[in-house]
């Protein structure tokens, strides 16, 4: 399902079926994911982004709490924090 794909976090084809040949490894085909499949790979770049943008937004407070929550609005703008 090609929709499942054109989200902007999930990783692009060309990185997954890198990933999965450095996991398996020899020639696998084309590969092919269920749309569940690109869910879980969407799900886990977001999980990864979150906590990457919690560490630096945690890093930046003691310097200047006004910049978290603008880096927050900046990176996640559909969301409420």
């Amino acid at each position: 399902m090609e929709g499942m794909i054109d989200h902007p976090i999930t990783p692009p084809p060309e990185l997954v079926r890198q990933w999965l040949l450095e996991y398996y490894g020899g020639d696998l085909g084309p590969v092919d994911l269920e749309p569940d499949e690109w869910y879980l790979l969407r799900c886990a770049a977001q999980w990864g982004a979150d906590q990457e943008l919690e560490a630096c937004c945690n890093a930046l407070e003691n310097w200047n709490p006004r910049i978290p929550p603008n880096l927050r609005a900046a990176r996640r703008p559909m969301e409420k924090f």
